[in-house]
């Protein structure tokens, strides 16, 4: 535990009340997305100045059933917003082991039962140990997920507002669309603080020239995306950087699946997916998805036919299509797709398009 500073990054009488709620309706009680809910519509009753909760993020400690984590931001004396995960453990409950450097925030009498005790650890996306741990060591299910045949839309910027995204969308539709691009411990944060445990896609962008460290330090994601070059060469380069990716997972033990997509250079026919796709196959190194580039509607439906035989999945970027022309890719790849956005402005274009 660090030293208590002058200024706590939260007020303790608003983290008294936070507990207060959980301990008084989840005690003793399954902590479902029910119960999860239930808390975050009580809480706008209280009357807290200095902490923002995002109750989708309540976990038990694995170990110790009456001690919880959540994720909030919190607002110092000086009006300093940061992300926080506060530990609210009853007092006769052992000190929380996952996090060693946490943050005195108070000692609480509680109005109904017996005291407890609430520290905190800086939880922002930047804080990248922290994020790993709480996936890692207290709930897998926020860790990235393969893709498998799901539709998906991977959204490059605003995490958070993605996952909203994907909430409304999945309340419309019974589907899980999300997936993400970009920074690894960004995505895993916003997972945590959306409560997303439904499985998301985190890709990464690699090439032939990501070697060593840099794939070892991209092994939790679980889709990496490269440039397919032409010829024999491209498919030999991509051969070997399936290999690397394989052996910078196990490197760091992050073995298990994970999706592999091809960046064509060049428009791919159909015959040339073909050729491509089983010569990976071949080799023991298959792609899951890949983007064939811009192609017109007469070559669709080839292609689209032709990635359905061969199981994969074919996948698109936005670059400003009309809603036929995005209409037209979900008929043709029956609902097998992935399209790759930039904002979740252009997700939102795109998913009244294709749903």
């Amino acid at each position: 535990m660090t030293p208590v500073p002058l200024e706590l990054p939260l007020r303790p009488a608003d983290a008294g009340e936070l507990a207060n709620l959980i301990f008084d309706h989840a005690e003793g009680k399954p902590l479902t997305e029910d119960t999860r809910n239930r808390l975050a519509s009580r809480a706008g009753a209280l009357k807290l100045e200095t902490v923002k909760p995002y109750f989708g993020s309540l976990e038990r400690d694995p170990v110790h059933p009456s001690a919880y984590y959540l994720a909030v931001d919190g607002t110092a004396a000086d009006g300093t917003v940061t992300g926080q995960l506060l530990y609210l453990a009853l007092a006769n409950a052992p000190t929380g082991s996952i996090y060693r450097k946490t943050l005195l925030i108070g000692r609480m009498r509680r109005h109904n039962g017996p005291e407890c005790v609430i520290n905190t650890t800086p939880f922002g996306p930047q804080d990248c140990a922290n994020v790993e741990t709480f996936a890692e060591r207290i709930n897998k299910a926020f860790l990235p997920q393969p893709q498998g045949a799901r539709p998906t839309i991977t959204v490059e910027e605003d995490f958070p507002a993605a996952f909203t995204l994907f909430r409304a969308l999945q309340r419309r539709t019974g589907k899980n669309f999300a997936a993400l691009s970009g920074d690894y411990h960004a995505g895993v944060w916003a997972a945590v603080r959306a409560g997303w445990r439904q499985g998301y896609t985190l890709a990464a962008d690699v090439d032939a020239e990501t070697t060593g460290e840099a794939l070892r330090e991209a092994a939790g994601f679980s889709r990496y995306s490269c440039t397919l070059g032409t010829g024999d060469a491209g498919v030999k380069a991509a051969e070997a950087l399936h290999e690397q990716l394989r052996q910078a997972r196990a490197a760091v033990r992050k073995g298990g699946a994970f999706d592999f997509e091809l960046r064509a250079l060049e428009p791919l026919s159909s015959d040339g997916l073909r050729e491509v796709v089983e010569a990976l196959k071949a080799g023991a190194h298959p792609p899951q998805l890949v983007d064939a580039g811009v192609v017109d509607a007469a070559q669709l439906e080839e292609l689209a036919q032709a990635a359905r035989q061969l199981q994969v999945t074919l996948s698109f970027r936005y670059g400003g299509e009309s809603p036929a022309a995005i209409e037209a890719m979900g008929r043709a790849t029956a609902g097998r797709w992935n399209y790759r956005v930039r904002s979740v402005a252009e997700a939102e274009t795109v998913s009244e398009c294709l749903l």
